[in-house]
């Protein structure tokens, strides 16, 4: 199960060797990986954007297929929130904030995406996979709150498609620079660390609203 778990961690990586060793089923396991991360809110350090990016690289130099791979990625994502926002609503009934599926997440998360939700509504959904934590929680959160599912699902599927098409063309677009290709590990770690602009963002204006009403 360890082995398991640490191949799901550091896929992104190493995504040219697995492709080797597992050939035309790589596509399951990228497809479950971004099934697995979106449906349960306890899996979120599985990768996602890196992930995709990665996929996206090597589309670009004819290792994989970028038709399959969007529409893998974007199913997954879209069926993924989907999951999560009905494990979110079952709770919702139940009323149970003890219920230990509930304890398994975060009460910090859960508390910022209530925030964002009510906020920014639609946006959020639409929005929220391109924020780290927000991806997951939202949805969970969406259901829990008895948000409409009919509503949800067509910001879901807007941004599923969103998120997909942004990271894999990324990846593909710059796949064909020989630098980006011969130093992928560094190039993941760049684009790892963008993922975090949107909350340091949120985080300064805070800080700026703070500042401000005690002065």
């Amino acid at each position: 199960m360890d082995q398991i778990i640490q191949l799901m961690k550091n896929i992104d990586s190493s995504l040219h060797y697995y492709i080797d060793e597992y050939g035309a089923a790589i596509y399951i396991l990228l497809f479950l990986i971004v099934y697995f991360k979106t449906a349960f809110v306890i899996l979120t350090f599985l990768p996602g954007d890196s992930m995709v990016f990665a996929s996206g690289t090597l589309a670009a130099t004819g290792d994989l297929d970028f038709k399959i791979l969007f529409m893998l990625f974007a199913a997954a994502t879209i069926l993924g929130d989907s999951q999560n926002f009905f494990i979110g609503k079952q709770l919702g009934k139940l009323n149970s904030e003890n219920h230990f599926l509930y304890r398994l997440t975060s009460d910090k998360s859960i508390g910022k995406a209530k925030v964002f939700l009510s906020d920014y509504g639609r946006v959020a959904i639409t929005s929220s996979r391109f924020v780290p934590l927000m991806r997951t929680s939202v949805p969970f959160v969406s259901g829990y709150t008895g948000y409409e599912f009919k509503s949800f699902l067509s910001y879901n599927l807007i941004g599923g498609l969103m998120w997909t098409a942004f990271w894999l063309t990324a990846g593909f677009l710059l796949g064909n620079i020989a630098w980006v290709e011969n130093n992928l590990f560094l190039t993941l770690l760049m684009v790892s660390s963008t993922a975090f602009i949107p909350a340091i963002i949120g985080f300064v204006k805070q800080y700026k609203k703070r500042k401000e009403a005690v002065a």
